[in-house]
């Protein structure tokens, strides 16, 4: 009986481990309600588990209506989780064609002529300095290759290869989100969560808090030591290598078809609602106002500053619908007025 238990704890061991960790049964798994999404009340939340920042991710309804719709323009982004397929599609913006790809991403791509074609480099604040530390290239041109055809011994051991190490390198974080985001759970955490914070004034150390306790704050944007920090000091002549790269980067698309190229910083959520934490660089100011910049800048800088606690959501980095709707408002007026 000891042995039949043994083997039978080991068996069901396993069959969590690899549901959990591999990404295939993962989504099947939620997709029959066994787990839930360990982002649903929010990346902040998902790092802090403290209950006062507690709130349920739902999809924006706002999503725009057009007057004059047209099917004459093709949009293309190079963006960042602010614009995945989530949070923002076709729908929102006022194009007949739309491509979007990760700053991790390249895509071959063909332009269509008989439409104005533009490109958005969109990145969140924290994200500039690393994005145009060179020029971008994640868009290239010309026919997309075929897929080969046929079996390849040499390719399945190499994609086996690759699944086996992306998988044991996520494992942990898959796992634990696999087994542990369910309601009941979640609560636990809370309670953990809270009593450290209110009796040893601590906290998970990927978060921060706004000096009035009323916000939460991812800690790349925070600490100044961080080359993505709000606060991480941004001398002039890095300034001025950054923008001549964004630059090169339209007069390169440019030259190949594009009718436009537009710059996008979203700010970063400590900017708008916690400057007073640190000395704050001012970087997407000092972008947006240097006289060497030669690219149209897609401003909600301005707009974000206006309203700062509606914004961003409270659990989560990202935008609210009030934040995702100002965006998209820019966006398709620089699109709508080239």
């Amino acid at each position: 009986m000891k042995i039949f238990l043994k083997y039978l704890l080991l068996f069901v061991g396993s069959l969590l481990w690899v549901v959990g960790c591999v990404p295939t049964f993962r989504k099947t798994a939620f997709e029959w309600g066994l787990t839930k999404d360990s982002y649903r009340y929010g990346d902040l939340y998902r790092l802090s588990n403290l209950p006062q920042f507690k709130e349920e991710q739902l999809p924006c309804n706002n999503t725009p209506r057009f007057d004059s719709p047209t099917n004459s323009t093709a949009l293309y982004i190079i963006g960042d989780s602010f614009t995945e397929h989530q949070r923002v599609g076709k729908q929102d913006f006022n194009v007949g064609a739309y491509t979007r790809i990760h700053w991790n991403e390249t895509e071959t791509i063909q332009l269509d002529t008989s439409r104005r074609n533009i490109l958005v480099l969109q990145t969140v604040e924290r994200h500039f300095r690393e994005h145009f530390a060179a020029e971008v290239r994640n868009f290239t041109f010309g026919p997309k290759q075929p897929k080969e055809s046929g079996f390849s011994f040499e390719n399945w051991v190499a994609e086996v290869y690759q699944s086996f190490e992306e998988t044991l390198k996520e494992s942990e974080e898959s796992l634990t989100s696999f087994l542990f985001s369910s309601d009941i759970f979640l609560t636990l955490k809370e309670w953990k969560a809270y009593i450290n914070l209110q009796w040893f004034g601590r906290h998970n150390d990927q978060v921060a808090l706004s000096p009035d306790k009323t916000q939460l704050l991812f800690v790349w944007d925070t600490d100044s030591s961080r080359i993505t920090s709000s606060f991480k000091y941004l001398p002039d002549n890095e300034l001025k290598t950054l923008i001549q790269q964004v630059n090169k980067t339209r007069e390169y698309y440019k030259s190949l078809g594009f009718d436009e190229v537009y710059l996008s910083i979203i700010p970063n959520k400590t900017s708008i609602v916690a400057p007073s934490l640190g000395t704050y660089n001012h970087l997407i100011e000092r972008v947006q106002r240097d006289t060497l910049l030669q690219t149209p800048f897609i401003d909600v800088w301005a707009p974000y500053t206006q309203q700062p606690t509606t914004i961003y959501s409270l659990s989560d980095t990202h935008w609210s619908c009030t934040g995702r709707a100002i965006w998209l408002e820019k966006v398709n007026g620089a699109i709508s007025a080239l």
